[in-house]
């Protein structure tokens, strides 16, 4: 069995990577730095897993955390507050981001849909009708070919 001071070690180590790495894409996202925020992508979630692996392996088994150097507790208590605290605040600037960015789809795709040309509509007197900005300009001609 592995010492738990050696593995607690290996935990507070991961736990700063992970902080460090929180910290340049939290960043990077109030800057609105994508090609930053992407690049970072394969190291946070391979960073993630790495440290959810090992915390997990103190709670399945709470006696190492017990036998381990009291000030390497502490110094982990404070990291994973640290961490979790820098978590929120990913989670809440990758929602404004993913909001955002769906605003301008969405924007991009109304125009694309107001720019569609219209026949417009016709009015009592079979006259096409010119309010709009797709009604003057963008008429269709039809014919009607009626044989007996």
């Amino acid at each position: 069995m592995t010492d738990p001071n050696n593995r607690l070690g290996d935990l507070i180590t991961i736990t700063n990577r992970l902080i460090e790495l929180l910290q340049r894409e939290n960043d990077a996202l109030r800057s609105r730095r994508t090609k930053e925020v992407h690049d970072l992508l394969d190291e946070k979630t391979a960073l993630s897993r790495v440290y959810e692996t090992r915390f997990n392996s103190f709670v399945e088994k709470p006696e190492l955390l017990q036998q381990a150097d009291p000030a390497l507790r502490e110094q982990l208590s404070g990291l994973a507050a640290d961490v979790n605290e820098l978590m929120q605040e990913n989670a809440k600037l990758l929602r404004a981001a993913i909001e955002a960015n769906q605003r301008v789809v969405d924007m991009i795709a109304e125009a694309v849909r107001a720019q569609q040309p219209n026949a417009g509509t016709y009015n009592a007197g079979a006259v096409t009708n010119t309010d709009g900005a797709n009604a003057s300009g963008q008429r269709i001609a039809l014919s009607l070919d009626q044989v007996l």
